[in-house]
């Protein structure tokens, strides 16, 4: 492929794409319609220099070979990286189940700011239930194009995962105890963040924050039970979709992410 065009210097800030891995034959890149008409609109032109990136931390350097309209974009790669705009850490976001616009944003933001994993948790005060499978699995579809868009914008290389809605019981049985699990929860029991103690070499962070109305008391006893220390955000209640961008924030601040 070195042959066929000349390669560039790519640089961070070039135009960037996403193409699922298996539409990389070789060091050649077909763009989807979708992703062709935005080049369009970027009024990109053979010879430009585009980054791709497959949604698993994968980022490919190239240009455009041609644009070929509703056939296709053609991008000759020339190299690649991983964790192409990732953090440091695995950070999972369990959110209380909230209402469509509301989860939507707690998916946007919490992409944005560098969350790899997200699970809906249905809870004991959770206004929204799934009673479906097949709804639930059409849910996590939608909320999936919310993500990849979130990390376009981003420019990240890896679309976080999201869980199918389980009950929040299960997903506290699935705790990791090697790593830091915070709840997030008003009351008199609750520490600072600030005094909690994050170690440099943490790899995984499990954050946990309710719906609407809140958790339970026995919701809070069993995730305490279950290695997660009580985290309070201050004086004011925060909305939902507010608290889970807000604690993801502030954790990726202690990691250096936002400098």
């Amino acid at each position: 492929m070195a042959d066929i065009y000349c390669q560039k210097r790519v640089t961070v800030d070039a135009p960037l794409f996403y193409s699922a891995p298996d539409a990389r034959q070789g060091d050649v890149i077909t763009l989807s319609k979708s992703e062709s008409k935005h080049a369009q609109v970027l009024r990109l032109k053979a010879g430009d220099s585009v980054i791709v990136v497959d949604g698993l931390g994968l980022a490919f350097y190239g240009e455009i070979l041609s644009l070929r309209g509703k056939h296709g974009t053609i991008i000759g790669v020339h190299s690649e990286s991983r964790q192409f705009g990732e953090p440091t850490v695995r950070l999972t976001l369990a959110s209380g189940l909230s209402s469509a616009h509301k989860f939507d944003t707690t998916i946007q933001k919490g992409t944005e700011l560098g969350v790899s994993r997200f699970v809906p948790v249905l809870t004991e005060r959770s206004k929204i239930r799934i009673e479906d499978d097949r709804k639930a699995i059409a849910k996590v579809r939608r909320l999936e194009k919310v993500a990849l868009s979130a990390m376009k914008q981003c420019r990240r290389s890896f679309r976080p995962d999201i869980s199918v809605p389980m009950d929040l019981l299960n997903y506290l049985s699935e705790t990791d105890n090697t790593s830091l699990n915070l709840i997030f929860h008003p009351g008199s029991a609750t520490e600072s963040l600030n005094n909690v103690d994050i170690q440099a070499d943490v790899q995984r962070i499990n954050l946990l924050v309710g719906p609407e109305s809140g958790f339970s008391h026995s919701e809070v006893i069993a995730a305490k039970e279950a290695g997660y220390r009580q985290i309070g955000l201050g004086k004011r209640i925060l909305r939902t979709e507010t608290a889970g961008p807000i604690v993801c924030a502030l954790v990726m601040a202690r990691f250096g992410e936002l400098n």
